[in-house]
């Protein structure tokens, strides 16, 4: 069931678990981190809340029943049941793991999520190079103009223009 229920959480980045909570995929943004000197790509992040994110359950069941291969009075009992378990499971341990996803932990009077990974740990951030700079107002990356930085690109269109011109002129004279 994990499997399934991972890859509906990629796909349509969320996933409501009855009377616990929400998996929700949220964007982040690209940052800098001025001790390494990294810049850190825009990612995505994995969020859960107590809070009952209303989804529609119809394309959640069509979904499981489709990759399971039942059909959907099935797919909804085998999810109820999971479901079930899963929360019992973290009454009773104290903590739980949804494969791919993370773990649940329970403290007090609060779940606590650990992601099993972070997408920074599977992307590496990239040093700026000398002649860089970060333009704060829109996080991009831009050189800064100097003499090695420049290319004088144009001239080589004005002579591939040239040379096209002298080529139609001597093949139709």
């Amino acid at each position: 069931m994990d499997q399934h229920l991972y890859k509906y959480l990629v796909l349509y980045k969320h996933l409501c678990i009855p009377q616990l909570g929400s998996f929700v995929i949220q964007p982040q943004n690209s940052r800098y981190d001025e001790s390494t000197g990294l810049l850190h790509g825009p990612s995505s992040a994995m969020v859960f809340t107590d809070a009952q994110v209303v989804v529609s359950e119809k394309i959640f069941f069509d979904f499981l029943a489709n990759e399971m291969g039942v059909d959907d009075l099935t797919a909804i009992k085998l999810f109820h049941d999971f479901s079930y378990q899963f929360r019992n499971d973290l009454q009773e341990k104290g903590s739980v793991e949804l494969t791919e996803v993370g773990r649940l932990t329970k403290e007090e009077d609060t779940i606590v999520f650990h992601p099993s990974h972070s997408v920074s740990e599977l992307i590496p951030g990239v040093r700026l190079e000398k002649g860089m700079t970060l333009t704060e107002e829109i996080g991009s990356i831009e050189e800064i103009d100097t003499e090695e930085n420049k290319d004088p690109w144009w001239m080589y269109a004005i002579v591939l223009v040239m040379l096209g011109i002298g080529a139609l002129i001597f093949y139709y004279s």
